[in-house]
């Protein structure tokens, strides 16, 4: 266990990680999260008996991912990895946006997506899992979107709430989002809001 902890230090630079899981139920048999240790993830798996994880971070070869993806092997539970973008949804390519759409309209539940800080991507997941189960979409991103999860909206992140609230509720989603690309760049952030983001907090 020595050995983990020291390399999620090392790889994660972010020692938040190791005490603060940001954890919360989306919904009936879904969960969100922020990259789990490997010991807490164990737990998470068998107090909660999840079936699926959604890593949003993308098919990256450090050693959480690679400890991850054995413990999902070991314990039998479907692993997905979907390469998402939180400070430029505008560059989220639409295979992986239909890919993550699948996933969610198939995998077996319980689910549970995460990210690094369980804060932007996880929050844009979360959102979209409402909207693709018909709810309202403003009741899903003042649920979702939060300061309780360390989402930021004046920081590049609030990019993803602008996605939503330009989202007419009614079109496609993958064929809306592809054509409307460019709108999501009008976005001004903070200065403040991208410091506590990418230099407190450490998000990717």
């Amino acid at each position: 266990m020595l050995r983990e902890f020291l390399k999620v230090i090392t790889e994660e630079h972010n020692i938040l990680n190791l005490f603060w899981f940001n954890f919360h139920e989306v919904d009936e048999g879904v969960y969100r999260s922020a990259q789990l240790t490997p010991w807490r993830l164990k737990k998470i798996i068998k107090k909660y008996g999840i079936k699926t994880i959604i890593n949003l971070r993308g098919n990256n070869k450090n050693y959480l991912y690679k400890r991850e993806k054995e413990i999902c092997e070991e314990m039998g539970v479907e692993y997905y990895t979907v390469a998402l973008l939180s400070r430029s949804p505008e560059r989220i390519k639409k295979h992986e946006l239909e890919k993550l759409i699948h996933i969610l309209k198939t995998a077996k539940k319980p689910i549970l997506f995460h990210c690094k800080a369980g804060a932007d991507r996880t929050g844009f997941v979360a959102v979209l899992w409402h909207i693709l189960n018909g709810r309202d979409k403003k009741w899903a991103i003042d649920k979702e979107l939060r300061l309780k999860y360390l989402y930021l909206p004046w920081s590049k992140a609030g990019k993803i709430k602008r996605v939503f609230e330009l989202y007419d509720g009614k079109s496609d989603f993958v064929e809306w989002f592809d054509k409307n690309r460019e709108k999501f760049k009008e976005f001004k952030s903070s200065k403040l809001g991208d410091f506590i983001s990418d230099k407190v907090l450490r998000k990717e």
